[in-house]
């Protein structure tokens, strides 16, 4: 199979899984799902105005369209993450493929939300801004690791 199209569908079925388990959280734990539209909202003023420090976007005002923007930005994140564990496990070779390198590969993947994405939109680091910052934490650690586990699960059945 072409190995771009390994890297789309493997980023697609990861990020799938990942909302898959946000959703299963909302319903059995009443853990809230990432606003989406935020992040809708903060890509528009970044591509549209070069802002990319917004401390107040969870408080501007409604943009058109930006929940959709938002799940498409989520889906292209998830499918340049796919691009990283194929450089990583394909060309460099750098690791095995397995269940604890997913996890890792997974864990490592939180880094983005708690220290760049949280960060530029007034969250702050580590989620320090939040009502719950250790819960936020903990809980986006959650998501990632499966996302990690769901990657490597991806890649293993298209090679």
């Amino acid at each position: 199979m072409n190995e771009v199209l390994v890297i789309v569908i493997a980023g697609v079925f990861s990020c799938l899984i990942l909302d898959i388990f946000g959703r299963a959280l909302l319903i059995f734990f009443k853990v809230p799902e990432p606003a989406y539209g935020v992040l809708g909202r903060w890509v528009f003023y970044m591509m549209r105005r070069g802002k990319i420090f917004n401390p107040t976007i969870s408080a501007a005002a409604p943009i058109s369209h930006e929940l959709k923007i938002g799940w498409i930005f989520h889906y292209l994140i998830s499918i340049a993450w796919a691009v990283v564990f194929h450089v990583i496990f394909f060309v460099f070779q750098a690791a095995e493929l397995s269940y604890v390198n997913g996890l890792i590969f997974g864990a490592a993947t939180t880094i983005a939300p708690l220290f760049i994405f949280m960060p530029l939109t007034g969250q702050g680091v580590l989620a320090r801004k939040t009502p719950s910052p250790y819960f936020t934490s903990l809980v986006l650690l959650a998501r990632h690791t499966i996302f990690g586990v769901a990657m490597l699960a991806a890649f293993n059945w298209l090679h």
